[in-house]
């Protein structure tokens, strides 16, 4: 069952970014023993008791849907997640309120993006780049961060 409820964690963690609330982040914000008293089955015990019953059913939920994906599906969240767990605290941070917009966002105004990005992500990458730099938001854009961005299009994309 705990094992059920750390993977329950961080999968969902996975699948939707950090919708959880960060007060299960760390033991040390609640006064918890310090982690050389506990076991880690202990630990996750006391994070899972923590949880209210909404988020516990949100957790079961999101793991669901991720037991309903294909295996090299889960393996790729897998992958993803760990490779967000790399990055800078900053980087993170960025994109965590770049989720949560997009969440925020109407079905509608999603669906559009989502269709903008496709058909951006279907044309060559020099095609790409031009409509990029006539973008009047990258011109506002500060030097450092424009080279940014136009580096990571000439990157191979990971998927």
């Amino acid at each position: 069952m705990i094992r059920r409820a750390v993977l329950l964690l961080v999968l969902g963690m996975a699948l939707v970014g950090q919708a959880i609330p960060t007060r299960i982040a760390s033991a040390d914000e609640f006064g918890a023993p310090a982690s050389g008293d506990q076991s880690p089955r202990e630990r996750n015990r006391a994070r899972w008791e923590r949880l209210s019953p909404a988020e516990r059913a949100e957790l079961r939920a999101r793991w669901e849907a991720f037991q309903r994906r294909s295996p090299d599906e889960r393996r790729a969240l897998i992958e993803r997640y760990q490779r967000f767990r790399t990055l800078p605290p900053d980087e993170q941070a960025r994109i965590r309120r770049n989720f949560q917009a997009w969440r925020g966002m109407p079905p509608m105004q999603r669906q559009r993006l989502q269709q903008r990005f496709e058909s951006l992500r279907r044309l060559p990458p020099q095609e790409r780049r031009q409509i990029l730099e006539r973008s009047p938001r990258f011109q506002q854009l500060p030097p450092p961060d424009r080279r940014r961005l136009l580096d990571r299009l000439d990157r191979p994309r990971r998927r």
